[in-house]
């Protein structure tokens, strides 16, 4: 018997208490939570095999919950089937867009709805070596998208430089000074 092997953790509740029973080994015990029936359970087939807790396998099961969490377990699998289906659709849209037909992946991400960076994690990685044989074949290298502007943020002024801070906009001609005013806001005439 190898410390490898998986082995079945049955646990029902017996009223506040959780009933631990592992039967390919003919152990019982029990415990006030599923936390402290794992870690028991670990440490009774460690010690009965003979081997490192860390690596037991276990397998808890709760036959009289199953009608409960079956559905669960379920929707969680049809989930994961849907997000992978999303991911391989998304992956073959972005190599047609990008690779094929050379949409830039900015414009691909506006068309899949979705931000550049997550387009750009779809696009397989160029290194400097292949681009360069891709540039003399005539192929175009995808320039680096910029990642979307933080939510709140504000963008900056057109012709500024993101990154450096903005100058306060000149009211006045320099030409033609401004006129002081007094504390009520009238100009003062001097």
């Amino acid at each position: 018997m190898s410390p490898r092997d998986e082995f079945q953790v049955l646990l029902r509740r017996v009223g506040r208490w959780w009933a631990v029973d592992i039967p390919r080994l003919d152990l019982h015990t029990q415990c006030r939570t599923l936390d402290s029936a794992e870690d028991l359970a670990r440490g009774l087939v460690a010690e009965a095999v003979g081997a490192p807790a860390d690596l037991i396998v276990l397998k808890i099961v709760v036959p009289e919950l199953a009608p409960v969490l079956s559905p669960v377990a379920e929707a969680r699998h049809r989930r994961a089937a849907a997000v992978a289906a999303e991911d391989q659709a998304i992956a073959a849209a972005v190599h047609e867009l990008v690779d094929k037909l050379h949409v830039s992946q900015g414009d691909a991400a506006r068309l899949l709805g979705m931000p550049p960076s997550e387009v750009a994690h779809f696009t397989p990685r160029r290194s400097s070596a292949t681009a360069g044989t891709e540039r003399s074949a005539g192929q175009r290298t995808p320039m680096p998208t910029p990642s979307p502007p933080r939510p709140g943020a504000a963008a900056p002024a057109s012709g500024s430089r993101p990154g450096l801070p903005r100058r306060p906009r000149q009211t006045t001609s320099p030409a033609r000074p401004a006129r002081a005013t007094s504390g009520d806001g009238t100009a003062d005439r001097g």
